[in-house]
């Protein structure tokens, strides 16, 4: 659901971050967690969640570091992406696909702020 509160750009950027988020611990939880061979990608998709819930955050209630924040997180999910397609799980896919909406969401956002 939309917030009223938050202009269009910063909404997409949210809910880029919140679909990111979930994808990165879905993919932690149904691929990678128990394989040695994929740890560090599990390690990776731990870390991009994370900072996408804290994008979330600083952008949910305006704070002036969210930009600087979401260029942190655009990079993480970018290596990410990169990691995840690597593999042919279908969850592996889903989250690279979800980390590349939210990096170009993410710049956008930084973009837009930029321009404010």
């Amino acid at each position: 659901m939309p917030s009223t509160l938050l202009d269009t750009r910063t909404q997409a950027c949210v809910e880029a971050c919140t679909e990111c988020e979930q994808a990165c611990e879905n993919c932690n939880y149904q691929c990678c967690e128990g394989s040695p061979e994929m740890a560090d990608c599990g390690r990776l998709c731990l870390d991009c969640a994370a900072i996408c819930r804290m994008c979330v955050e600083l952008m949910s209630r305006g704070s002036a570091f969210a930009p600087k924040i979401c260029d942190l997180c655009a990079e993480i999910c970018e290596q990410c992406a990169s990691v995840c397609s690597g593999w042919d799980a279908e969850a592996c896919q889903r989250c690279a696909a979800s980390c590349r909406k939210c990096v170009e969401e993410c710049r956008k956002f930084i973009a837009s702020a930029a321009s404010a």
